[in-house]
């Protein structure tokens, strides 16, 4: 249950964001991001979002696909942005003032796996600044 207005808002933002990435929903996703933001993407890398806009329809078909061959080779490589099921729960967020640190559990199938979320306040909007996942 939220604790305030800004924690409803942060929640709102974190659905949104959920619903966005499972139903890979490329302007719902961007949407919840800032223009000038770092978001992990694939194995390791960080994107901007002019970058995430160009190359996330062609990581969400490889996804579609099932094919093995898109996948890390082991299972220590593979974030929460390969699997287009589970969910985000638990959500520990912190705010200071203008910005907030969310740390929440991402679960499929009982594997858990952190995933760090920044944000900040923008003309009375919060938007994602930096999506970054725990080592596996």
């Amino acid at each position: 249950m939220p604790k305030n207005q800004e924690e409803k808002n942060i929640i709102s933002l974190l659905i949104q964001y959920q619903g966005a990435k499972i139903n890979c929903d490329l302007d719902q996703f961007l949407a919840c991001l800032h223009e000038k933001g770092d978001f992990h993407f694939g194995i390791g890398f960080m994107l901007s979002k002019k970058e995430l806009k160009e190359s996330l329809p062609s990581f969400w078909a490889g996804l579609k696909s099932g094919s093995r061959e898109f996948y890390p080779m082991n299972r220590e490589m593979i974030t929460g942005n390969y699997i287009l099921t589970g969910r985000f729960f638990n959500p520990q967020i912190v705010i200071n003032q203008e910005s907030a640190e969310v740390i929440m559990t991402f679960m499929k199938w009982g594997w858990r796996l952190r995933h760090y979320i920044s944000m900040i306040k923008e003309n009375d909007q919060w938007l994602i600044t930096r999506l970054d996942w725990e080592t596996n």
